[in-house]
């Protein structure tokens, strides 16, 4: 047998490159058969008389086939091992370079040093030093230098491409001829000579393609950069720096346009900006970089940063409140799927914020208006409060759903409150009453109004009253006069002094005013007042409006001056509140010298209503439009009613802060002051991010309300007193 393998080597030595290769692989294979044969033919030595005759070596004593190949591999091997090995090598790399290699040829080589390497523990051990290794040196070699000299004459872009095909091809080739235990080692070769020696090329690219929304180009950049381990820390970082400066940018420019609280309305862009910014950025993590946590990580934090942030003199809980207050009006023209998507939408950043309980307490009052004044669509609010619910649980929309069900509630109510009428004969001055009865828990209104009705309301409120109490003995009624609206019919004067009739909706209070001037003389605010046994603050929020909007109803006639004539200018802007007026009510400035408006002017701007003021109605003006609808308050509820947000939403913390504590305590017994804080604090975060020192003061006052004691051995110990 040696004689014959050495006349093969002899023959093998005349041949060069893929000849040498081909050649050397057919004679294997026929080697290998023929050992096959002969093994065949020597079956029953090897099984019965071998081990008969030789009883204690027969573990050492090998079988005819790794004789066979043990005698190839030194005679014929040996001496052609680097031939071979170059030989397949270039085939490989001129496959590299567009020459069509013969893919089975090479599995037949592999499959060669397989079947050669038997002196080794395992023949596996001998593939890869004698081939394995040097294949991936050689693609280590062929890719580095074509990768450099690629990304020298060519775009970062361009190169993603070829990186990627790259990476294709050869993982796709490796399944044809390599061992199965081979590819998994390329792959790490390729990735480490492809993406990570270029990787700060790549990275520096990256916010690039963020700014030009290169989304192929991303697509490719996540594919390459992902298959490295910590490879897609910094890009995910990246992106999240580019968000937080995209973002400060809009609520800086917006800042500007929102420096007074009467700004609101123009916060719309402010709110389509961030929206439309989370829409595309969020879209593009999903499409580019699957959705992977890295990024939605750095997309969630960037849009924390700046969403908390202060915009002007609000912050973007109460833009986003207005915002959502004009959509669920119907604002905005938009279909049940565009409205369905920007509420999705609208969610989503509503989860970004700290301070949930300060859109919690302005979309509730918002939603109380909405509600009592008919403006509203329940599909679209439930919807909205669904979604809400989704994000934050079901005490979070508690009050919110308990608002829909009083309007339920009273919606059924009335038509057996006017059947009750129709019984006892009752004839009412006003034919068409309805009255909405609200638990107090569930809205967010202000306290009762002391007010001395005109003798038709106060008749029908006595109605209701005596009906509500035939159906409950447990309940009584507190009436809210400033919430509901009245319809009256107003007689006004026209350019031919004919007297002309037009409806206006206006508050309680605002009717009671108004119906004053059925007998025509002047009133001064005191002799109102009197008449009403209504307060200062109330009755001056009530009449700004029936002064100073465009189509006004009173005139004002300030002491020591002469009666405003609001026709005649440009009255300033109202309170839009459930009013139905279009356009601005500003006044155009006169363009002083020195910049300074008149008193008057003033007045008008800041919607003034003094005790020594003096109102007649208002005859001789030309309405709009024949039903006009009037604010319930001056502009100056907006300041009032953020004060007011505040100060509930800190009244509201301090008791959820307490009662976290207490629960906490309640279920440990005993435990730091740290650890207090930090539970607690968890328990709070679906609200708002707690204060540290508001939460040491709580703590404090617990303490001397006998809820919880200092340890005496221990004061950082804190013990709960049941």
């Amino acid at each position: 047998m040696e004689g014959v393998v050495r006349d093969q080597e002899k023959n093998l030595k005349e041949y060069r490159d893929d000849v040498l290769l081909r050649e050397y692989l057919k004679r294997f294979e026929c080697f290998a058969r023929a050992v096959k044969v002969i093994k065949h033919i020597f079956a029953y030595m090897g099984r019965y008389f071998i081990p008969a005759h030789s009883p204690n070596d027969t573990k050492k004593i090998r079988d005819i086939t790794e004789m066979s190949m043990l005698v190839w591999r030194s005679i014929c091997w040996t001496g052609l091992r680097q031939r071979v090995l170059d030989a397949a090598l270039s085939m490989i790399d001129r496959d590299r370079d567009g020459e069509q290699a013969d893919k089975p040829l090479l599995g037949l080589l592999v499959q060669m040093y397989i079947s050669i390497g038997l002196e080794e523990d395992t023949p596996l051990e001998f593939y890869r030093r004698e081939f394995r290794d040097p294949f991936l040196s050689r693609t280590r070699e062929y890719y580095l230098k074509e990768s450099t000299d690629f990304l020298a004459h060519n775009s970062v872009s361009a190169y993603m491409a070829k990186a990627e095909l790259r990476l294709n091809q050869e993982m796709a080739a490796a399944q044809q001829f390599l061992h199965q235990t081979t590819p998994s080692e390329l792959q790490k070769t390729l990735e480490e000579v492809l993406i990570q020696k270029h990787m700060e090329t790549l990275q520096n690219e990256f916010q690039s393609m963020l700014a030009n929304d290169r989304e192929d180009d991303m697509r490719r950049f996540f594919f390459l950069l992902s298959r490295l381990p910590d490879g897609l820390n910094q890009s995910s970082a990246t992106l999240r720096s580019y968000l937080k400066n995209r973002g400060d940018s809009i609520v800086k420019e917006q800042a500007t346009k929102l420096k007074t609280k009467a700004a609101v309305k123009n916060s719309g862009p402010l709110i389509d900006a961030l929206l439309e910014l989370h829409k595309h950025y969020a879209g593009i993590v999903l499409r580019c970089f699957n959705d992977n946590k890295l990024f939605v990580q750095a997309l969630d934090e960037a849009f924390t940063y700046f969403i908390n942030k202060e915009v002007g003199a609000f912050t973007t809980a109460e833009l986003l409140n207005f915002y959502v207050d004009n959509l669920l009006k119907g604002a905005q023209k938009l279909s049940e799927a565009q409205l369905e998507e920007t509420l999705q939408s609208i969610v989503r950043l509503f989860s970004y914020f700290d301070d949930k309980d300060v859109f919690y307490l302005a979309f509730r009052r918002s939603l109380s208006k909405r509600l009592l004044s008919r403006k509203f669509r329940e599909s679209d609010e439930m919807s909205f409060i669904q979604k809400l619910k989704m994000r934050c649980g079901d005490a979070y929309t508690k009050k919110l759903e308990g608002m829909f069900n009083d309007i339920k509630v009273s919606s059924d109510k009335m038509p057996e409150y006017k059947d009750w009428i129709k019984e006892r004969g009752t004839k009412l001055p006003i034919s068409d009453m309805n009255v909405i009865v609200l638990n107090d828990i569930n809205w967010p209104l202000s306290k009762q109004t002391d007010l001395i009705l005109p003798s038709e309301m106060q008749a029908c409120v006595s109605s209701f009253e005596e009906f509500y109490k035939s159906t409950t003995d447990r309940r009584r009624l507190t009436w809210l006069y400033n919430q509901g609206t009245v319809s009256i019919q107003h007689t006004f004067l026209d350019e031919k002094k004919r007297p002309k009739r037009i409806e206006v909706i206006v508050s309680a209070i605002q009717a009671a005013v108004l119906m004053l001037f059925n007998v025509d003389q002047p009133k001064s605010f005191k002799d109102i007042q009197a008449e009403l046994g209504v307060t200062d603050e109330m009755l001056k929020f009530s009449i700004a409006p029936l002064v100073y909007a465009k189509f006004p109803l009173l005139k004002r006639k300030a002491e020591n001056d002469e009666e405003e004539e609001p026709a005649a200018e440009k009255p300033q802007t109202t309170a839009k509140g459930d009013e139905d007026e279009d356009g601005d009510d500003g006044d155009d400035e006169d363009g002083d010298d020195d910049g300074k408006k008149s008193k008057k002017r003033q007045d008008k701007e800041d919607e003034v209503v003094l005790e020594s003021d003096i109102f007649s109605l208002a005859k001789e003006t030309k309405p709009p439009r024949n039903r006009i609808q009037y604010p319930p308050g001056s502009a100056q509820m907006l300041k009032k009613e953020a004060k007011e947000i505040k100060d509930k939403t800190q009244e509201d913390r301090n008791m959820k802060m307490e009662l976290a504590l207490v629960r906490v305590m309640k279920s440990r017994n005993v435990c730091t002051l740290n650890e207090l804080i930090a539970e607690a604090s968890n328990q709070l975060m679906p609200f708002f991010r707690p204060d540290i020192k508001q939460m040491k003061k709580r703590i404090e006052a617990l303490m001397e309300r006998g809820f919880m004691r200092r340890d005496d051995a221990d004061q950082r110990k804190i013990h709960y007193v049941a």
